[in-house]
């Protein structure tokens, strides 16, 4: 298993509780977050603010996530996103240094 896959299990085992370690260290201590499209979250988001914003999202909305680039220094994956009243699709870019995520980039629009 690369660092990508990794990372992707350890992001969804933290945000449904299953595992609360492993993510936290496979991230920097300079990691940052930046969403290229408006939403919830603050355009740039450090490590303590994104873990603590996906531990508290729970699992009120299903999530299929899909990888389309996966190796030990870069993540590139699409996640379908479904709730109560629609859905939408948000596509990771997440970029590693020495073992560990240095920035996570998405984006987000409505599916095809």
């Amino acid at each position: 298993m690369n660092l990508g896959e990794k990372y992707k299990k350890a992001w969804f085992d933290y945000m449904s509780n299953i595992d609360r370690e492993t993510l936290p260290n496979l991230m920097s201590e300079k990691f940052e977050m930046r969403s290229l499209t408006k939403g919830p979250q603050k355009p740039i988001e450090s490590k303590i603010e994104i873990l603590e914003r996906i531990r508290n999202i729970g699992t009120s909305i299903k999530l299929t996530p899909e990888v389309h680039y996966s190796s030990d220094d870069l993540l590139v994956i699409s996640v379908l996103q479904e709730w109560d009243t629609g859905k939408g699709i948000v596509m990771w870019f997440v970029k590693f240094r020495d073992g560990k995520a240095i920035q996570h980039i998405t984006t987000k629009g409505e599916p095809a």
